[in-house]
């Protein structure tokens, strides 16, 4: 298992610096190239060699230094990384999982944050949201850049005003987070839904002194999925005629922002179905809710991901609850929309992606290019929609992360294999794109 090191040297680094080394002893002038010639080298490298080349000599560190600062000149873009977070620390650190290569590699910890046990709440850009404990027990939350080590702070919303109506607050965690650009921008956005399901709370990182809640009415149901898209906040619930909620962030006053109803989204077809044998019970087409942007924020997407399980049924009262899986739940197929803004706010279904590649995360999702990426044709095909799930499975834990990818042309899944070396991964995954932004 190899140490992950953004600023290691790759094959492209390590010609360039010994030819540099060997001009340079030469006499010749190689480290004063032209910045526009040097630009364009830095355009045709991958990420980790485009770090890499501050390392060859002053006047190279010096123009990736312009560059980061100048946002001008971005690397060959890549697939994302999936982010391994172990349940049990003590036998794996934290991971990076590469669909390029299909291998782990372990994170180097080069942070004091993340000597501290940590959880991570979902990722944005090249910034993971993160919370870490401290002394007594009390956590700080806060986004952390592993390529830059650049890192900002968020005040905790465990800590809640006394006039909050969440009862027994103090048992309360932050769950999933989303935030709506990197936390360096000025309009930056952070919210995050608590892990009881009926509140979420936003902050704006660069002007709130404190968080500002948001609670799901008991006509709302329990908060499925959220995302924040054009200033607003639009939040799936369980709610049974399937209402997109949405709140207007930009709302400038002390109250939280009023709810808007935005119609129905798309029904689900078929309806899943439940069939029980003994203390087991086998559910057909259940669906998992996702939201996301689309490439450079311009769009709203809705995905439905199908699945079928099998569990072993506990009893609260009169409801059944997942005990454990027996069998972890298992792809069927997927239906991706799209939010028609200009047509009375309608979900129109996309049968083709187009140029777009779909990540889809318990904690995070994500829209990529295929054009831009600089992959394998295989790993971008068209109309393909990777997956990245956790369901916890105490009889076989190793069946608790699923990593897959599935073409909506053919309906055909592949799932991916996450064992390495020997070990089975019991982790939580997150999808992950490395930036110096």
């Amino acid at each position: 298992m190899h140490d992950i090191d953004m600023g290691q040297e790759g094959p492209i680094l390590l010609r360039y610096k010994n030819k540099a080394k060997q001009n340079i002893q030469s006499g010749n002038k190689w480290t004063h190239l032209p910045s526009d010639i040097l630009e364009m080298i830095m355009k045709r490298l991958k990420l980790i060699d485009y770090l890499g080349i501050q390392a060859v000599c002053s006047t190279w560190r010096a123009a990736i230094t312009r560059a980061i600062a100048n946002k001008h000149c971005h690397p060959l873009p890549e697939l994302p990384l999936v982010f391994l977070t172990p349940r049990n620390k003590h036998v794996l650190p934290d991971m990076f999982f590469s669909l390029n290569t299909e291998q782990v590699c372990s994170l180097r910890r080069n942070n004091t944050l993340l000597e501290r046990h940590h959880q991570c709440h979902g990722t944005v850009g090249g910034w993971m949201i993160l919370s870490a404990n401290l002394i007594l027990g009390a956590k700080t939350i806060f986004f952390l850049n592993p390529v830059t080590n650049d890192v900002v702070m968020v005040p905790s919303p465990l800590y809640l005003p006394s006039e909050s109506p969440i009862p027994k607050r103090s048992e309360l965690r932050m769950g999933k987070m989303v935030a709506s650009c990197s936390p360096k921008c000025e309009d930056c956005v952070v919210v995050g839904r608590f892990t009881d399901y009926a509140h979420i709370a936003y902050f704006r990182v660069h002007s709130d002194k404190s968080w500002t809640m948001i609670e799901a009415q008991e006509d709302t149901g329990y908060i499925l999925e959220f995302e924040i898209f054009d200033d607003k906040l639009y939040v799936i619930t369980n709610k049974l005629n399937d209402d997109m909620l949405v709140y207007d962030l930009q709302d400038s006053s002390d109250d939280p922002p009023k709810l808007k109803v935005l119609g129905q989204i798309p029904l689900i077809w078929p309806l899943h179905n439940l069939s029980r044998h003994d203390n087991q019970i086998l559910v057909n087409g259940n669906v998992f809710y996702y939201l996301t942007r689309g490439q450079a924020s311009e769009e709203l997407l809705l995905i439905y991901l199908y699945h079928n399980f099998v569990f072993e049924a506990g009893n609260i009262g009169y409801m059944n609850i997942i005990k454990h899986y027996v069998r972890p739940p298992q792809i069927t197929k997927c239906e991706v929309f799209k939010l028609d803004t200009g047509n009375d706010n309608k979900w129109v279904k996309l049968d083709h992606l187009g140029d777009r590649v779909i990540f889809l995360g318990l904690y995070n999702s994500l829209v990529m290019s295929r054009a831009a990426l600089n992959s394998m044709e295989e790993l971008v095909t068209e109309n393909i929609v990777y997956f990245a799930g956790y369901s916890p499975c105490p009889k076989n834990p190793w069946l608790s992360t699923r990593l897959g990818k599935l073409c909506l042309t053919d309906n055909t899944i592949r799932y991916i294999s996450l064992e390495q070396f020997g070990n089975k991964i019991d982790a939580i995954p997150y999808w992950f794109v490395p930036s110096p932004w």
